[in-house]
């Protein structure tokens, strides 16, 4: 072989050489890219998984207290309505209810009279 030849098959080695460097060089970083995206993915998956619990428990929260305050509104509400009720009852004078006492009372009157005749 000429020198030239090999001059110039040794550039092409070197060329190559170096074209398998960079090559390798680029694999490396996208493989490091890959990598740290990959971390990144799962920190980031982490932490919406984590203030997914944390909202739900606060809605659990929310929810309990909520009920808390209904039933204490209901039990208010039964008081309430059950003094109206009271208040109602005594400040109405049935007509009906003071007929039937004075009628029982006259029923039981003439039973007196009658059991007394016998």
């Amino acid at each position: 072989m000429n020198s030239k030849t090999q001059e110039n098959l040794k550039k092409s080695f070197a060329m190559s050489e170096n074209l398998i460097e960079k090559y390798w060089d680029m694999l490396q970083v996208s493989l490091g890219s890959l990598s740290w995206s990959q971390d990144q993915l799962e920190s980031m998956t982490k932490k919406y998984m984590e203030q997914s619990k944390l909202a739900r428990e606060e809605n659990n929260k929310l929810m309990e207290e909520l009920m808390k305050q209904i039933k204490n509104n209901q039990v208010q509400l039964h008081n309430m309505v059950k003094q109206a009720v009271n208040t109602t009852m005594e400040t109405v004078d049935v007509p009906g209810y003071n007929y039937f006492e004075e009628l029982s009372k006259k029923v039981e009157a003439l039973s007196k009279k009658v059991d007394e005749q016998e």
